[in-house]
């Protein structure tokens, strides 16, 4: 759940403060404590659970547009990541296979933190058109003519030199479209910007064979890249039953019937973490697409 939904949710209460006449009325209303309702008024959210804003939304009508995104494990281990990597200045690898969940975590930071964040989406780009694309994305005037691909990257390196007191992170998402001399430019990067930038590369399952298969084929630059940033790559576990709750009623669907169908539906794998098994979701676009569908349903 972003912050944008829960002030809507704060907006909702303030109004029903005012329509029922004190803050303890609401609370009684939706059933949760008054100490609760004060602390999303006051915007003390650190420790409310998301299950808390959820039934305060249902209680007072709360009706969001649009799909709504809720914090999943793999939503809360991308925060986390993209977090680290800004407030330490990191450089960090996250490899997973499509559908976990990975931009939709990156563009919900990008927006909270936009004053310092920047995100690319790459496509299959070679080094020259990488770092145009990524210059024209940070608002860098490219001057007419003959430019060398030095000088676009030093402009890009410059503008974040000027950007350290932000603590800047640089987001790549889909990096493992680049092609290799692309890629191979973040040494020079990381080299000019260490300790000064974060850098999230994320990608694929591919963005860690690439670049481990370039490791062992002594392959131009790979054993640098990988050296930059750290030799390992994170990945994400998949979307519980518990996760999967979470979105069906962040997008009106409540019956626990209907959201153990879907979790099913969506081919849960086995997943052991720390010597404890459970089962996981690892397509999120196809729970996407099976809630809709439900959605639907319960329309007609």
């Amino acid at each position: 759940m972003t912050n944008v939904q829960k002030n809507e949710i704060v907006t909702a209460i303030q109004r029903e403060i005012k329509a029922l006449g004190s803050a303890n009325k609401v609370s009684v209303k939706c059933e949760i404590s008054n100490a609760t309702i004060s602390n999303m008024v006051n915007e003390n959210w650190d420790l409310i659970k998301i299950e808390m804003w959820l039934k305060v939304a249902g209680k007072l009508g709360v009706q969001f547009s649009g799909w709504q995104i809720a914090e999943t494990t793999n939503f809360k281990m991308m925060n986390h990541v993209l977090t680290d990597a800004k407030n330490a200045s990191l450089f960090i690898p996250v490899s997973e296979k499509a559908g976990a969940g990975k931009t939709a975590a990156i563009e919900v930071f990008t927006q909270a933190n936009s004053d310092s964040v920047y995100r690319i989406r790459a496509n299959e780009w070679a080094k020259r058109e990488f770092l145009t694309a990524l210059a024209l994305s940070l608002g860098i005037e490219i001057p007419k003519g003959v430019i060398s691909v030095y000088q676009l990257g030093n402009k890009i390196i410059e503008f974040f030199k000027e950007r350290a007191f932000q603590k800047p992170l640089l987001i790549i998402d889909e990096a493992d479209k680049l092609k290799a001399p692309a890629l191979r430019w973040l040494i020079a990067f990381f080299n000019e910007l260490e300790d000064i930038v974060g850098v999230v590369i994320s990608g694929t399952e591919n963005l860690e064979k690439e670049i481990v298969k370039g490791v062992k084929m002594q392959a131009k630059g790979y054993d640098e890249i990988a050296s930059r940033f750290g030799r390992n790559f994170v990945h994400l576990i998949g979307s519980t039953m518990k996760d999967v709750e979470l979105i069906c009623q962040a997008n009106g669907i409540d019956n626990k019937d209907t959201i153990t169908k879907i979790f099913n539906e969506c081919n849960p794998v086995p997943m052991i973490v720390n010597k404890q098994s459970f089962k996981v979701v690892k397509d999120m676009r196809r729970v996407k697409r099976v809630i809709k569908r439900e959605l639907l349903t319960k329309a007609a």
